[in-house]
């Protein structure tokens, strides 16, 4: 190899490399959009009641948490002031104006990931972490429901040394001393009536909790597995469970489902310290919401999100990358960037290997059509198309045509033969779903041409492994184009194809014997 080449080879290679790192590093993009599962739609609906003059309304706003990102939302403000609050313990909304008395809400798109944390260790620290003050604090608690509170725990004594067990009795009794109903109670009267909601259950919980002073937070959010129960209806309220901390960790636990520190899946929080917003439990006396969730049907890769990461990151890369061409280019040039690396296996099978083939392109045009169509329609109908083809050339040789009128009949009769089988195919049946394309009539009237000017010069047994060359390449160029995962990576990347460019250099440059002159002429190697 020449020092010119080599060079030139580095410098492809180098291009796309660079670029890569740049959107990595720079822009802050991912390698290729994110597979995307357990994500749900979540919108809520916000709306005043009758009668009623509403002038601020506020609400939980989604927050990222361990268990879930928020990938995308937007608040319905309907010409309100909205200012989005932002704690620790989650998000507000908050929406101010004269005479509302239209529906708002937000919307949001949301990865829900599982509650991972469970056996928490034994906990004899007699030191609390200064973060974790806040969760064992009183002050959200009257002294009504702390006087009750202490009663229940002297009664159920729960371990001074290990607050782990001690958590864990505080459960136990929660669990199965307090009834589950759905009726709206204060936490006085659902100790008082041994009955509980999951938020008065929650509370107690949280209340006993830090009477031992073992850090736990009381959280809202929704059940997804209750959707997904309901089938149709895809309204949902707030429920409530726990998060007690041990060691630095947050543990699930439901005094409603009997989970404790267990993992976790399909909870969705929204606000993690209930404590300090009882309100949430009860109704509004001037408003009302509904919140809608749904499980969002997405492809595997999140093409939208990473368009517009895109064209919200780099201005740069807006105008460079293919997510910024409408989405029928998009979808064109995802199968199309492929080619050259069918083209590629066909260099490397031509010149290393020494497979014959019918022309330079003829195996990626089949392999385009074998994807557009099927590969068993492809196959059939392209050696059909031989078969009539070869036949009727003979027959109008006879007829000492010149080239073009000759080519023309074919092409007539190979949009014939398209126009019969689309009609028995509809009422037979043979292939559902078939789209057929423009590729067969232009492969298939140039194809048999050659066919049999090859049959004619070189003979037929030639001209059968040439037939059969050229269908192998095909069949490994369609799998090629159906290899997902590479399609997207050089869609989201397109500057690989310089990498093909320094490939086919290389291959340019191989003078050696191919793989199949290696076994055609063994006798005189051995000799």
């Amino acid at each position: 190899m020449d020092r010119k080449t080599l060079v030139t080879v580095v410098i492809l290679f180098l291009i796309p490399f660079v670029s890569i790192l740049y959107k990595l590093n720079v822009a802050n993009l991912s390698l290729l959009p994110l597979e995307i599962e357990d994500t749900w739609n979540l919108q809520v609906v916000i709306s005043p009641k009758e009668n009623t003059a509403v002038t601020e309304v506020s609400f939980p706003y989604p927050k990222n948490f361990a268990q879930a990102k928020v990938l995308k939302s937007n608040a319905n403000v309907s010409d309100l002031d909205f200012q989005l609050v932002k704690k620790p313990s989650g998000n507000f909304g908050i929406w101010e104006g004269e005479d509302w008395d239209s529906p708002i809400g937000y919307y949001a798109k949301i990865k829900i990931l599982p509650y991972h944390n469970q056996n928490p260790e034994p906990d004899k620290s007699k030191k609390i972490a200064q973060k974790l003050l806040t969760y064992t604090s009183l002050k959200p608690f009257s002294q009504k429901e702390i006087v009750r509170a202490k009663n229940i725990i002297s009664s159920i004594h729960p371990y001074d040394e290990d607050k782990v067990q001690a958590a864990k009795q505080i459960y136990y009794f929660v669990t199965e001393e307090l009834t589950n109903t759905a009726k709206d109670l204060t936490l006085e009267e659902s100790i008082q009536l041994n009955n509980g909601n999951s938020f008065t259950k929650a509370m107690l919980f949280s209340l006993l909790c830090r009477l031992r002073e073992i850090p736990v937070r009381t959280v809202a959010g929704f059940d997804l597995k209750k959707i997904v129960e309901k089938g149709k209806d895809n309204k949902a309220k707030l429920v409530f469970w726990n998060e007690v901390s041990f060691g630095g960790k947050w543990y699930f636990v439901s005094t409603t489902k009997a989970q404790f520190a267990q993992p976790i899946e399909g909870f969705l929080p929204i606000i993690k310290s209930v404590e300090d917003k009882r309100e949430l439990s009860v109704d509004s006396p001037v408003y009302r919401y509904t919140a809608y969730l749904t499980k969002a049907n997405i492809n595997r890769y999140n093409f939208k999100e990473y368009s517009e990461d895109v064209a919200s990151k780099n201005n740069f890369l807006r105008y460079y990358s293919l997510y910024s061409l409408p989405t029928a280019l998009q979808n064109l040039f995802r199968l199309v960037i492929l080619i050259p690396i069918g083209a590629l296996v066909l260099s490397l099978a031509r010149n290393v290997i020494g497979i014959p083939t019918f022309g330079i392109f003829t195996p990626i045009l089949l392999a385009i059509f074998f994807y557009e169509t099927s590969l068993v329609f492809g196959i059939c109908f392209f050696l059909l198309m031989i078969g009539l083809g070869f036949f009727e050339r003979y027959g109008l040789d006879k007829f000492y045509l010149l080239a073009v009128p000759r080519l023309s009949i074919l092409l007539t009769i190979t949009v014939i033969t398209l126009i019969v089988f689309s009609i028995i195919n509809e009422t037979v049946s043979l292939f559902n779903n078939l789209s057929v394309t423009l590729f067969p009539i232009v492969i298939t009237t140039i194809f048999v041409e050659r066919f049999s000017i090859m049959v004619i010069e070189e003979g037929v047994l030639n001209t059968a492994i040439t037939l059969l060359g050229t269908l192998v390449i095909a069949f490994v160029s369609y799998l090629i184009f159906f290899l997902g995962s590479l399609q997207i990576l050089f869609f989201t990347h397109p500057e690989l194809l310089f990498i093909v460019i320094a490939l086919q250099l290389l291959l340019g440059q191989y003078k050696g014997y191919r793989l199949t002159e290696l076994f055609r002429f063994r006798e005189i190697f051995k000799s």
